[in-house]
């Protein structure tokens, strides 16, 4: 297992929110990516890619559920593997993910910066009893206009370009 990491800012200026959107942010509404956002993707290698149209449409199945907006699962065209969400459990009298386990050796990683989002999530594979986590996002303190994310996933699971389609069809799906 070779976990890599990187950060994602979606940047929504090229769009004002309307009336509702704003209200909407006072109750912990997310705004979502649209077709004029820009997800900017920076690599922990230094590569940066902003996504376009031009993604390659890798095929991957997904499954949602109507109680969240991640999928429940996906997997791949070939459907060598799925990926399933990992449940949050409750701490504390709230729900959460612990992303140590996929985090801890990111020299980036501050859990203090992590803030609770409807895009945090985590995937693992059933390769192995152990239930290996290959994929997460994680939403950092940040302006609601440019939020920021961190990412790790698996190079031996996913490519940087299937990375890419995947975390952008996360963010921009409407189903």
């Amino acid at each position: 297992m070779s976990i890599k990491y990187g950060e994602l800012t979606i940047n929504h200026t090229k769009e004002e929110p309307d009336i509702f959107t704003s209200l909407s942010m006072w109750f912990g509404y997310e705004r979502r990516a649209t077709k004029s956002s820009d997800l900017v993707f920076l690599f922990e290698d230094g590569e940066i890619y902003i996504a376009d149209d031009k993604i390659p449409d890798f095929e991957f199945k997904f499954i949602y559920s109507i109680a969240n907006k991640m999928p429940m699962y996906f997997n791949k065209k070939d459907k060598t593997s799925t990926y399933f969400y990992k449940t949050p459990v409750k701490k504390e009298d709230k729900l959460k993910l612990d992303f140590i386990p996929l985090f801890k050796t990111y020299e980036k990683y501050n859990s203090s910066m992590n803030i609770a989002s409807s895009s945090n999530c985590i995937y693992y594979c059933y390769k192995s009893l152990k239930n290996p986590e290959v994929f997460g996002i994680m939403r950092l303190k940040s302006n609601e206009n440019m939020p920021r994310f961190q990412f790790a996933y698996d190079s031996n699971e996913f490519t940087k370009e299937e990375l890419i389609y995947l975390i952008n069809h996360i963010f921009t799906h409407n189903d």
